[in-house]
């Protein structure tokens, strides 16, 4: 009987192993499945509609690029009311081709923090002429981005992003009043 009793305990512990390898192997499949880290996808959004709310709070002239070529995504348009009455800011930020970021920014109050905020505390570097208008080239030595600020009366403009300078100005020059 003793025999018997060994080779009983034997399987137990043998049926025990493959469980728990069997359990073990089903945790994995569920961490490589279900844990896996996803990148962030890319949500493209209608400008429109948001530019004609914004447009309507008659704060300033709204501009959106227009004719922008194939492959241009714009992933968000907003408009936020300001601090005072009748203020705003609007944002419409776009990815290109190559994945590097370009926004257009307006606001018509707080000027200089606006423009400290939005150049990334970046630094003059010159100007350049765009459709007659004069902008300021500026480049933020923390993160490398470049700005284009175009200050007028009522409105400040910043062309802002991860591309180079005539990039810049290449959109820029497609921003068109709503």
């Amino acid at each position: 009987m003793a025999q018997g009793t060994k080779s009983r305990a034997n399987q137990t512990v043998r049926d025990l192993v493959i469980s728990m390898g069997v359990v073990g192997l089903f945790v994995a499949f569920l961490f490589l499945i279900v844990l896996r880290p996803t990148p962030d996808p890319v949500k493209v959004v209608e400008v429109a509609g948001p530019a004609q709310v914004a447009q309507s709070a008659e704060v300033f002239e709204v501009v959106v690029p227009v004719g922008l070529p194939q492959g241009w995504l714009a992933t968000s348009a907003r408009f936020t009311p300001g601090t005072e009455s009748g203020t705003g800011t609007w944002f419409n930020g776009y990815l290109n081709p190559e994945d590097q970021f370009v926004a257009v920014v307006q606001q018509d109050f707080d000027l200089e923090d606006f423009v400290v905020e939005q150049t990334d505390a970046g630094q003059p570097e010159g100007a350049v002429t765009i459709d007659g208008r004069t902008w300021q080239q500026y480049y933020s030595e923390s993160t490398g981005d470049r700005a284009l600020v175009d200050t007028q009366p009522e409105v400040t403009t910043v062309v802002t992003g991860t591309v180079p300078y005539d990039q810049l100005a290449t959109f820029a020059s497609t921003l068109q009043p709503v």
